[in-house]
């Protein structure tokens, strides 16, 4: 009798032990969706939002397998093949161990899959040397000379783009394979200058604006190739020449900075700055362009020991001087006058900083919290009248309005006007602002955004489709543009009332990820990503006469 009733409860309670746990698997995958949604809603960082779905991935294809073997009556055979075998994959595709890679976007969002040799830049060939080049060396009143052009946002005032586009479309003038890297032009004549990474080479070169043939370059035998943590910022250099005078200032991903002659690609001096200052790179390459101050050119290198900001002298490449203790971040330095002083405003890692344009003494410095190696501060830092400073950067920290005082002395101030709360405004995560008739613009995330100067006031934000991902921004008259991380040219009109799309055009495929900025002398706007570079000639309104380049 006992051995019946023991029997009949083994049959009763091996149906409950094979459905223990039933509710796990929706538990197990739901719990981080249901927060990563919640970010989501809350407009916070869609990074992280996709981060926590790519761990819900992996960790959701483990306890998947643990539950199949543990809590079902499958057959060992289903589980291998269902349960372990999906996880291997993705663990070992997560650890960057299988044939195929997974291309990711700014936000670590999922934009398609390629070979992990996918290495275009290496099939490019050094361009060949030309035989004492010297290009005819004549400036514009366009000329569009650095990073961001020629002031403290990209902008070009004195041009107004005729904006239908169906009846006077931009005309292609060139489109062709580039090295890697996030470099834009900077143009002054006929000619732009970048940087660019083939094979295990890092170059300079300068083009023909109108041809896009190469007329110089200089090259240096290096290659930044982030891995492990850094590989999403793929390779390449980061930083855009500054072209001053007759020379052309440029500084590498690996830290070396060059002075070339503008005409020949010649090398007048050079630094290994890294090395010669003690410091060292930074997760994602160095990225900040070089600054011309009168004679000096400045560069952001990390170095410790009041070697974080370095001033060498144009002409001869010595130190002129050397400040301060903070790692680099992705900005790149700025001057401007605050308080009555000339400074130098750079966003360090931590901190925003100042130092004397002349010795670089240290006057005041902002806590603005980053990580080169993390949340990383990439936007620039904008002066603007009545001694206030502009910060703007992404990861939720968003944005805020500094007043800068200095009425004792060295004593110096810096109050925020207004900054983030629990909705923060202009999360600039790669890119910059721009500001007209007292209103910032930016893309905040993803989505681009108009706030009120004086208050941080938000006036508007566009959600588009295809989006403008963490693309790139620059006002040109009364409209801006907009290279988007998917690459497309997007016109939008400059106004503060509303959103209101005025042209658009595709120019690099989105399978492709475009950081770079785009760089505009009238008429001619040139656009590159890490794959290819082209030239359009933008229709310009007849009432503004445009110099075009002869």
């Amino acid at each position: 009798m006992d051995e019946i009733d023991n029997e009949a409860t083994s049959q009763t309670t091996a149906p409950t032990s094979s459905i223990r746990l039933k509710w796990f698997p929706i538990l197990w995958i739901g719990t981080p969706v249901a927060v990563a949604l919640t970010i989501k809603a809350l407009e916070g960082d869609p990074g992280l939002t996709n981060s926590i779905l790519h761990v819900t991935v992996v960790l959701g294809a483990l306890g998947l397998t643990w539950w199949m073997f543990r809590c079902t009556n499958l057959s060992r055979k289903i589980c291998l093949l269902f349960g372990v075998v999906p996880s291997v994959l993705l663990v070992a595709q997560y650890a960057q161990l299988t044939p195929i890679e997974m291309v990711l976007d700014g936000d670590v969002g999922l934009v398609g899959f390629r070979s992990r040799w996918h290495t275009p830049d290496k099939n490019l060939s050094k361009p060949e040397a030309v035989t004492e080049p010297s290009i005819d060396w004549q400036s514009s009143p366009n000329d569009y000379p650095r990073f961001l052009g020629n002031g403290y946002w990209a902008e070009v005032a004195d041009v107004q783009l005729e904006t239908d586009w169906q009846a006077r479309p931009p005309r292609k003038l060139w489109q062709k394979k580039i090295g890697a890297g996030w470099s834009a032009f900077a143009i002054v004549g006929n000619y732009a200058f970048t940087q660019e990474q083939r094979g295990d080479n890092e170059l300079v070169t300068c083009y023909d604006v109108k041809t896009g043939d190469i007329l110089w370059s200089h090259s240096d035998p290096v290659r930044w190739d982030p891995g492990g943590a850094g590989s999403l910022g793929y390779s390449g250099p980061r930083a855009t020449p500054t072209v001053h005078g007759d020379k052309v200032f440029a500084q590498g991903a690996t830290g070396i900075l060059n002075c070339l002659e503008a005409r020949t690609g010649k090398v007048v001096w050079s630094h290994d700055t890294l090395a010669k200052h003690d410091a060292t790179n930074v997760l994602w390459g160095k990225s900040c362009s070089p600054l011309i101050i009168d004679d000096m050119v400045i560069v952001s290198v990390g170095g410790m020991q009041n070697q974080s900001v370095v001033a060498y002298d144009v002409e001869s490449g010595e130190v002129r001087w050397a400040s301060g203790e903070y790692q680099s971040s992705y900005a790149s330095p700025i001057v401007a006058e605050i308080g009555g002083v000339r400074q130098v405003v750079t966003v360090d890692e931590n901190f925003a900083t100042a130092r004397r344009a002349d010795n670089g003494e240290p006057i005041w410095e902002f806590p603005w919290p980053s990580s080169s190696g993390g949340e990383a501060a990439v936007s620039q830092p904008i002066p603007l009248p009545g001694d206030r400073l502009f910060l703007s950067k992404g990861y939720g920290v968003g944005s805020t309005l500094l007043q800068i005082t200095n009425d004792e002395g060295d004593d110096w101030q810096l109050d925020p006007v207004w900054s983030g709360g629990i909705k923060t405004v202009l999360k600039t995560k790669f890119g910059n602002v721009v500001l007209r008739d007292g209103y910032v613009y930016g893309i905040d995330d993803v989505n681009l955004q108009c706030v009120e100067l004086e208050t941080g006031k938000k006036q508007w934000k566009k959600r588009r489709r295809p989006n403008f991902g963490h693309g790139q921004i620059m006002l040109i008259g009364d409209a801006i543009l907009v290279l988007s991380e998917g690459g497309e040219v997007i016109l939008v009109e400059a106004s503060p009332q509303k959103y209101r799309e005025l042209a658009s055009m595709r120019v690099f495929d989105d399978s492709q990820i475009t950081w770079n900025n785009p760089a505009f002398a009238a008429p001619y706007l040139l656009v590159r990503n890490a794959e290819e570079a082209a030239c359009y000639e933008l229709p310009i309104k007849e009432t503004v006469e445009v110099a075009k380049v002869n």
